[in-house]
């Protein structure tokens, strides 16, 4: 998830503030400390509570893929002075980990709990697709929401390559578990 860091005209800084609602990462902004939440796209706590963030379209790519569209691209050097393997990723035994490692409340049992699926929300109505059904096979899955139809285009090896509408504009949507999703979004749907 990306967001605008223009909240009602002002720009804020944003950090991690290591705190969790739902088993979800909440955000702070530097200016007053106030803790937003990602999945609900608003400030939860303090002077901004209620102020809500605009989600931008952001992109999930496989670095290869990412390298082939845009080959002259600068990476950040993993040599930060510190002694860290950053080829290992730390989650690595929290994703084959069945159980939530923090309460979220009641967990729906449409999908297991940890199925990682991509969320729309449209018009607050709100809509899980899991990546185990979009991946299978390549083209455009189209669906409705409301009164938009949702294209989803998945490429030859399973790769999420964009997420549309009827007019090719991008859609803002958001890659997590089910059990966060459904937290946040108790009413969503679920693509079958």
């Amino acid at each position: 998830m990306v967001y605008s860091r223009r909240v009602e005209g002002k720009v804020y800084t944003f950090g991690i503030s290591g705190r969790l609602f739902k088993s979800n990462v909440l955000l702070y902004d530097h200016q007053t400390e106030s803790l937003w939440s990602q999945l609900l796209k608003k400030a939860i706590t303090g002077p901004m509570v209620k102020k809500k963030l605009i989600q931008l379209v952001a992109t999930r790519t496989k670095w290869k893929t990412w390298r082939k569209r845009y080959p002259k691209t600068l990476v950040l050097s993993d040599k930060t002075g510190y002694q860290r393997n950053y080829s290992i990723d730390p989650y690595e035994g929290y994703y084959r980990m069945g159980s939530l490692m923090f309460p979220v409340g009641k967990v729906r049992k449409d999908l297991p709990a940890k199925e990682r699926i991509l969320g729309i929300e449209i018009d607050k109505i709100a809509k899980a697709y899991p990546l185990e059904i979009l991946t299978q096979r390549a083209g455009v899955l189209k669906d409705r929401i409301k009164d938009v139809t949702v294209q989803i285009v998945v490429d030859a090896e399973g790769e999420i390559v964009a997420v549309m509408n009827q007019e090719g504009k991008p859609i803002p949507h958001t890659f997590t578990y089910w059990f966060a999703w459904q937290a946040f979004h108790p009413k969503t749907k679920v693509y079958q």
